[in-house]
Formats: C-alpha cells, structure tokens, sequence
C-alpha cells in the first residue's frame, strides 16, 4: 500500500467527513506499517546498516512490488541504497530545524 494514495470514503457523512475519515484510515495503517516493521517513513531518519561503512540520512522510502500483495518483509530504500528490515541495526528520527 501506498500510503501517499489510499481509498476514499465516499458513505461519509458530510462535505469534509470523508476526506477526514479517509486521511485518518490513511494515517493509522501507516502507522500500524511502521509498528509492524519497527521503521519511520516520511520523516527524515538516520538510519545504520549491518555491513554498510556509515549510517546514511534522509527520508526512508518503502519500495513497494506491485506483484506481491503482502511482502513477506519489504524493502526500503534510503539514499539509492536498498535494504530490508533485517539489516538495520538502528534507525533514529533526525530533528530538522
């Protein structure tokens, strides 16, 4: 799932209750995906790779196959280089000013 695009509620109540209703089913699945896989996405992150030299910095992108409904365990990508959840050792939310 994209977490950028889901589906809108269109039996909402309301002129703005659907957008609302769906941002918040949005929020909670992504949520729910960075619980599951112990990740942070669309928030600039440090993140430390097993077998990588230095941490790399940035915002983590979930690089999604179509093909596959529900990945076993996803891959990320994060500065060209692409990883799975077993190979990192840290990830830490960085403060932008």
């Amino acid at each position: 799932m994209n977490f950028d695009q889901g589906q809108f509620n269109f039996n909402a109540k309301g002129p703005e209750d659907g957008y609302r209703k769906w941002r918040e089913e949005l929020d909670a699945k992504k949520r729910a995906f960075e619980i599951r896989w112990g990740v942070i996405l669309g928030r600039t992150v440090c993140v430390t790779l097993r077998d990588h030299v230095k941490p790399l910095t940035g915002i983590l992108e979930w690089v999604s196959d179509p093909k596959l409904a529900t990945p076993k365990s996803p891959q990320f990508q994060l500065k060209g280089v692409r990883f799975t959840v077993s190979e990192i050792e840290s990830i830490v939310q960085v403060e932008t000013a």
